[in-house]
């Protein structure tokens, strides 16, 4: 008697798979689909090994297990993170961006067969070619590489997935507001590829060159704006996304000093569209320019607390953003914190900056409002215990910046309940907390990197400075962000100065330093620096 055979199909439609049950593969939607009136596709889905990492789930065929009982080529997720971000396209394979439906591919698909089967994509999968009629890059742009459908869909799926706490359309600019600009847009478009190349530089050397053509170009097309001298309200919105755009490039590759002279251009920009805008806005036009004004404001106050703000004009323009909406102890998915917290770390950057002298009233008030706020998780958030974690991260590290504002000798002030030793238990509690949940908040871009850095520059012994640089190790395997590096070496400034003045040659190469934080002095030192911890 013949052995019965078990037929298994990989090819039903996505519902049925989800369920693990039999599907009957009736085009364009299944009868079991039909019947329980379920959405029914068969479109390709792609997967970054990001997102399978994220979810702690297998990518590909890692985890297909042999007949024997044992598991083929067990790879740890995080040697694959260190060693590529994104997969290689092969020289004679022909890549696209899908950005569309399997409807699109149906109608533009070169060598669509409508047989019997309902096959869609030809024999030979790498002959598949889409026709330009359904291109990705705008109008305007004539020039496209072989890399940027590929570093388009990085962008899309890896980098904007990844930018906030919560990805949905009230809480992800970029992905919601910033996306749609750039396929209407030329400038914002090579902007966004010039991000994703700077990204895979970390891991892949040869993006190098792409993310610098992509940049020079961004460049040139801000340059063609601002060369007309009169702009449009539509023309003003894409100057401001383009400069946000060039901002970020800049923080992302290696934190670069000119972010501070992009960040200033944002606000004026901002300031001068305010001044001849006369018409009402559309929904649209009022998010990106809420989302322009958070950004400028989120940059700011963390730049005022690494070094001094030279731009006189930029300051006084903060208390005008309307930073606060309906609930301001709300964790912010975009910043990480709430907006509250944000106003109490400008306030504290004030007491740093301030050329008199602060009552005690101004310091313990602070101390007060730190030690009482309450953030609560954002909308829609399903891993809150991450975004709270962040959030509490980032208040430890106002405190801790406190203390040291008021325990620094040019202070003159005596505080005698801000002891020593409540900023070391600081510091300890800042990378506990983060050693303790690494695993879930490093997996977004929205890291406790400004709290890190400040407990990493007060660290009070070897112990702590152990801590931090294993911290550093992590983050910077993770070969996604560009500003961890020079925060890693600014850190490591301070550490050696500061051990090198307690030797005996400390009176021969003590210098008179202008400048009011330690890790400031070390900016300067290696080169007038200005680093962004956001």
């Amino acid at each position: 008697m013949a052995a019965s055979t078990i037929s298994r199909t990989r090819t039903g439609c996505w519902a049925c798979r989800a369920r693990r049950v039999k599907c009957d593969e009736t085009h364009p939607v299944c009868r079991r689909c039909a019947r329980n009136n379920r959405s029914c596709g068969y479109g390709l889905r792609l997967t970054w090994l990001e997102e399978s990492i994220a979810k702690g789930i297998c990518h590909g065929r890692m985890g297909v297990w042999s007949k024997n009982g044992q598991k083929k080529g067990e790879t740890d997720p995080l040697d694959l993170v260190k060693s590529v971000w994104c997969s290689t396209p092969s020289p004679h394979r022909r890549w696209m961006f899908l950005h569309t439906s399997v409807h699109d591919v149906e109608r533009f698909c070169v060598g669509y067969q409508g047989s019997k089967n309902h096959r869609i994509w030809p024999k030979d999968l790498w002959q598949l070619s889409i026709s330009p009629a359904i291109s990705t890059k705008p109008v305007t742009c004539q020039s496209q590489s072989t890399d940027d459908s590929t570093l388009l869909a990085f962008f899309e799926t890896v980098i904007c997935s990844s930018s906030t706490l919560v990805d949905n359309a009230q809480s992800n600019p970029y992905r919601y507001l910033i996306l749609p600009m750039a396929f209407d847009s030329e400038g914002i478009y090579h902007a966004a590829l010039a991000i994703s190349a700077n990204t895979l530089r970390l891991s892949e050397s040869r993006y190098h060159v792409p993310a610098l053509k992509h940049h020079h170009r961004a460049l040139l097309y801000l340059q063609s704006l601002l060369g007309r001298g009169s702009w449009t309200d539509r023309e003003m919105i894409e100057i401001l996304g383009l400069v946000l755009m060039i901002c970020w490039f800049e923080i992302s590759d290696n934190s670069r000093p000119s972010w501070v002279t992009h960040l200033d251009g944002l606000q004026n920009v901002m300031s001068a569209r305010k001044k001849q805008c006369q018409q009402a806005l559309s929904w649209h036009s009022q998010e990106l320019l809420g989302f322009f004004d958070r950004y400028f404001a989120f940059h700011l106050v963390l730049a005022r607390t690494a070094f001094r703000w030279t731009n006189p004009q930029t300051q006084p323009c903060l208390s005008s953003i309307p930073l606060c909406p309906s609930s301001p102890d709300t964790i912010d998915p975009y910043m990480g914190f709430s907006h509250s917290l944000l106003l109490l770390i400008n306030r504290i950057a004030d007491v740093a900056w301030a050329e008199s002298d602060v009552d005690a009233q101004t310091v313990y008030g602070l101390k007060d409002s730190l030690e009482m706020l309450h953030q609560t998780p954002p909308d829609g958030d399903v891993d809150s215990h991450s975004s709270m974690t962040i959030a509490e991260a980032n208040r430890l590290g106002a405190m801790l910046l406190l203390y040291e504002i008021c325990s620094s000798s040019k202070f003159t002030p005596s505080f005698p309940s801000f002891a020593p030793e409540d900023k070391n238990t600081c510091v300890r509690q800042i990378l506990d907390l983060i050693q303790a949940h690494k695993n879930n908040i490093m997996r977004t871009a929205v890291l406790p990197l400004w709290p890190l850095f400040l407990a990493g520059c007060c660290a009070p012994s070897d112990d702590e400075r152990v801590a931090v640089l294993q911290l550093f190790d992590e983050l910077e395997g993770i070969r996604r962000f560009g500003n961890i590096t020079p925060a890693r070496e600014v850190i490591e400034t301070v550490w050696r100065h500061r051990d090198l003045t307690k030797t005996d040659l400390a009176n021969d190469i003590r210098v008179e330093k202008a400048t009011r934080f330690e890790w400031e002095h070390a900016m300067v030192t290696l080169g007038g620096w200005k680093l962004a911890l956001t």
